[in-house]
């Protein structure tokens, strides 16, 4: 007990003469919670709990305990328990909402917190129901929450983070965007959010190593973000680092298992290395989590065509274009299914009307990424031959 906190070094003392008095323990318990001494604050918990099994306070600093320990399904059951031996608290009712979305389990949180009204600017549950109805891609609701609680708490770093991160993606404008990264940086300078928003809007303005250091803080702030893994594979990309890009992008997909475009994004970086046979598994996780995105089966054309299966190509082909008429993988599937008939004039054709083509709205990683390959295979088109003299 040499490095423990001298108060609750004296109650460790005095719950050795009396270790049945419950209200010091749970004194000693929030000590060492308060002082991080997790493993002081699950012992005393462990013992308190065989004593009163049923003692609400020890069972939600049970699950707090867990969840400070990330072992979330635990922290889960004890929360519950808390909720069946005693009154519902805001505190209480964050807390079991944490666990629930720390296990992806976001309809569930906002249910949680639903059943607890609480008005915005006293309840960190408001910044927690904007992230659940982010994941609900219910990103509407959670602006106009965040707003709401703001305008009641307009100090909160982690408010103004994650606005700045729902403006960025809802594409609301840069200048909305940034006044929510700065105040949230003014108030936090490692505030994820705020940091991934600055990143990617670096990004998007070709500062590539301004970019690539504001993604290198967020990891070091977070190093699970798979946004600010994927954000590194696509500056990686662009300076056609693959090997490090192929190492990026599988980091982020580890982390965002559910992310179609991460999927897409590894899908084309091995198909640049040469990798057809994981290119393909690739899309086909990717068509798993959405069979109705043209440019998954255009990529599966791609493949298909690639691997001289033309019957599959050309299924794969009329279902991306019948998706998305402006499937870039789909009309790339064309051209290479032209080459390899020989028709090598209409696959140029092809290929340069397409690399001409305007780029549409959204889906600008894709297109790159598309248009990289496609300009390969024109450099390819263009060298000779090695014993061709014409």
């Amino acid at each position: 007990m040499t490095n423990t906190p001298s108060r609750l070094t004296r109650l460790l003392r005095f719950l050795e003469l009396d270790p049945r008095n419950l209200a010091l323990r749970l004194d000693a318990i929030r000590d060492a919670l308060d002082a991080g001494s997790w493993d002081i604050a699950r012992q005393l918990l462990d013992d308190g709990l065989l004593a009163y099994p049923h003692d609400p306070r020890l069972q939600e600093l049970s699950g707090f305990s867990h969840l400070q320990a990330q072992r979330y399904v635990e922290a889960e059951q004890a929360l519950r328990a808390a909720l069946v031996a005693g009154p519902q608290t805001p505190e209480l009712s964050h807390h079991l909402a944490t666990a629930l979305f720390m296990q992806r389990r976001h309809a569930d949180a906002l249910a949680q917190l639903d059943s607890l009204e609480s008005a915005p600017g006293r309840s960190p549950g408001w910044v927690l129901r904007a992230r659940c109805l982010h994941h609900l891609r219910r990103p509407v609701e959670a602006i106009a929450a965040l707003e709401s609680h703001l305008g009641a708490a307009p100090d909160d770093a982690e408010a103004h983070g994650l606005l700045a991160l729902l403006s960025y993606d809802e594409r609301r404008g840069d200048d909305a965007t940034r006044k929510h990264v700065d105040a949230a940086l003014h108030r936090n300078s490692r505030q994820l959010e705020a940091l991934l928003t600055l990143a990617s809007m670096q990004s998007d303005a070709h500062e590539i190593d301004a970019a690539r250091a504001s993604f290198r803080e967020v990891l070091r702030v977070d190093s699970s973000c798979g946004r600010a893994w994927l954000g590194l594979a696509l500056l990686n990309l662009r300076e056609m680092r693959l090997t490090e890009a192929r190492r990026d992008i599988e980091v982020a997909a580890n982390h965002l298992p559910e992310h179609l475009g991460t999927w897409h994004v590894l899908a084309w970086v091995d198909l640049m290395l040469g990798d057809v046979v994981g290119a393909q598994s690739a899309f086909a996780t990717a068509l798993l989590l959405d069979r109705n995105f043209g440019e998954t089966h255009g990529g599966l054309a791609v493949i298909a065509a690639l691997q001289d299966r033309e019957e599959d190509a050309r299924i794969s082909v009329r279902r991306a274009l019948r998706l998305d008429p402006q499937s870039l993988s789909a009309k790339y599937a064309e051209i290479l299914m032209l080459q390899r008939e020989g028709r090598h004039r209409e696959a140029q054709a092809a290929l340069e009307a397409l690399l001409s083509r305007p780029a549409g709205p959204g889906g600008q990683q894709y297109r790159e990424l598309i248009v990289a390959q496609l300009q390969a295979l024109r450099a390819r088109a263009d060298k000779p031959a090695p014993n061709s003299y014409h």
